[in-house]
């Protein structure tokens, strides 16, 4: 399996939205919690997702193991990441992020982590994502608490905190 499987899989999440709340489409409902509770136990239906969309890519391509920061399934909390690939050494420089590379935001600027996507390619002075928990690319919704799985194009700057490259049997090992 490789970084660009996870994006593959990612991929077909594009669109997905959430359900529940006032409105039918704003209440953190998604399957990834369903698949979650399935594997855990843990019902967290109703919160944010976008650390559980993000295990749950890398379980449907078999690399569960290589994101397995919360119990052996991954993740859902952004600083429980971060932490996991600080400790194993696979953070590296954003430049130099590649496909299927984890990349965590800090949006209020407090030093820890309050959002994750995929890297699904990198441009001139950003990172291509996809992203669960966030809003379309070009609206004036959330960054962090959007209502859908979408692309995103994610600048270099303040606001990235950390990529993570998880230990693919096939990419250059994090430095």
């Amino acid at each position: 399996m490789t970084g660009k499987d996870v994006v593959a899989k990612a991929v077909t999440q594009l669109g997905v939205v959430e359900k529940g709340g006032a409105d039918g489409k704003s209440g953190n409902i998604v399957p990834y919690w369903d698949w979650w509770k399935a594997c855990t136990g843990e019902n967290d239906q109703g919160q944010s997702w976008c650390a559980c969309f993000v295990s749950w890519c890398f379980s449907q391509v078999m690399a569960s193991s290589l994101v397995a920061a919360k119990n052996k399934y991954g993740f859902i909390y952004c600083p429980d990441g971060v932490n996991y690939f600080k400790k194993k050494n696979q953070l590296v420089d954003p430049t130099k992020a590649q496909p299927g590379d984890i990349v965590f935001f800090d949006w209020e600027g407090k030093g820890i982590s309050d959002h994750v996507g995929i890297v699904e390619s990198v441009g001139a002075g950003f990172l291509n994502t996809i992203e669960g928990n966030t809003s379309a690319e070009g609206t004036n919704g959330s960054n962090q608490n959007g209502g859908g799985v979408y692309r995103r194009k994610r600048y270099f700057g303040k606001t990235i905190i950390a990529v993570a490259r998880p230990a693919y049997p096939t990419l250059t090992p994090a430095k």
